[in-house]
């Protein structure tokens, strides 16, 4: 359940919500594509930016895009730059 006090998901929650299974998430994380939006107690809490966040990745994948090349266009800091990742990749 969402906490109403922060309105932050756990990872099971996230991981329900999209149909994946917490490991993914874990996996997607240490590959720095995906990060918490804080922990409380040590847990993850997830905010509808992460759950957007899955929302690319998954989409990503799906038009063929790695794990590496959805990072390089997360991490580019130039419009451009991300151009040249999906010229790249056409």
């Amino acid at each position: 359940m969402v906490t109403a006090a922060t309105g932050k998901m756990t990872i099971g929650q996230l991981a329900e919500r999209f149909g994946l299974a917490t490991h993914v998430l874990r996996f997607w994380e240490s590959e720095g594509l995906l990060e918490p939006a804080e922990r409380v107690n040590g847990r993850r809490r997830y905010g509808e930016e992460q759950a957007a966040r899955v929302t690319m990745i998954m989409r990503g994948k799906e038009a063929g895009f790695g794990l590496g090349q959805l990072r390089e266009m997360f991490e580019a800091s130039h419009p451009a730059a991300r151009k040249a990742i999906l010229e790249r990749h056409l």
